[in-house]
């Protein structure tokens, strides 16, 4: 019979925390499972919208492609706002399970060591088993940026309209979105809507040098809604349609809107909202990385 050959004793040079030799600390499924949150930003220019799609470069493709490389698993990553093709985030929020013993502050400066330069995790941080980061969810922020000029710097981050804008009939139409109202008319008809009504708590326009933004707050958003609504505004802008003509597509059910959809370029979510969150104010970015507004 052959003899048990001895076991090789540990290496004096192992890391703690260590799995198998070799490994980076965290990496061991052993640990207990956690809740881990994650907020992110992302430039998605050159992708195919947030959720994984087949054959398809997407911002949650890249993601957990990065927490496989960096904790050797493969969990569900479940996003609060699915963000469509070539939309961006500032405050994108995101959770998955893991095992990894790395502290979540650590898990985040690992996945930016393999994330691509246009996906940045600006935090991570343990959350209670029960937090789902799209469910959670009591309100999404989003930002659209329209331009009155061309810019060197901020193509892909805007919508540069040519021709004036009147911005007291955007401002007076702007106003009408505010409330609880159905936004079949602003919605792609090709998706699965569950529920059609929105209440939106806020919706405003602000004017800088060359740049004018709309901010709309809601409980929830419909498929192209935001980008339509900013179509419908410029063409109030343009003078192509009066101001009263936002409350008319919020009491009808029309097919307008889709017409008059802005391009993803000026869309940001700009931040989501939780229940017992702290209202702080977003940390100030770098100038070059979204256009003023």
């Amino acid at each position: 019979m052959p003899k048990e050959r001895p076991r090789r004793p540990a290496s004096p040079h192992r890391r703690p925390g260590a799995g198998p030799a070799g490994a980076p600390p965290g990496r061991s499924p052993g640990g207990p499972a956690r809740n881990v949150r994650l907020l992110l930003e992302y430039e998605g220019t050159r992708y195919a919208g947030w959720q994984v799609q087949q054959g398809q470069r997407t911002v949650a493709g890249e993601i957990l492609s990065a927490i496989r490389g960096a904790l050797g698993e493969a969990p569900k990553l479940i996003g609060a706002g699915r963000t469509d093709q070539g939309v961006h985030a500032e405050g994108q929020v995101a959770n998955f399970f893991t095992r990894s013993t790395l502290p979540a502050p650590a898990i985040a400066e690992s996945l930016n060591g393999i994330l691509p330069a246009d996906i940045n995790v600006l935090e991570g941080r343990d959350a209670p088993m029960s937090f789902h980061a799209r469910h959670d969810a009591a309100a999404r922020r989003y930002r659209y940026q329209i331009a009155s000029r061309r810019s060197a710097f901020f193509k892909r981050l805007i919508w540069w309209v040519r021709q004036p804008l009147d911005h007291k009939a955007m401002d007076e139409a702007a106003r009408a979105l505010v409330g609880r109202h159905d936004f079949t008319s602003f919605a792609d008809k090709s998706a699965e809507i569950a529920e059609p009504r929105v209440r939106v708590f806020q919706a405003s326009l602000r004017r800088g040098d060359f740049m004018t933004s709309l901010s709309i707050e809601a409980d929830h958003f419909l498929p192209r809604m935001v980008r339509r609504i900013v179509g419908v505004l410029v063409q109030i802008g343009l003078h192509n349609l009066p101001a009263e003509a936002m409350a008319r597509f919020l009491s009808e059910i029309v097919d307008d809107p889709a017409a008059w959809t802005s391009p993803p370029s000026g869309l940001f979510l700009e931040r989501v909202l939780y229940p017992g969150d702290p209202a702080a104010t977003p940390a100030p970015r770098p100038a070059t990385s979204r256009a003023p507004t």
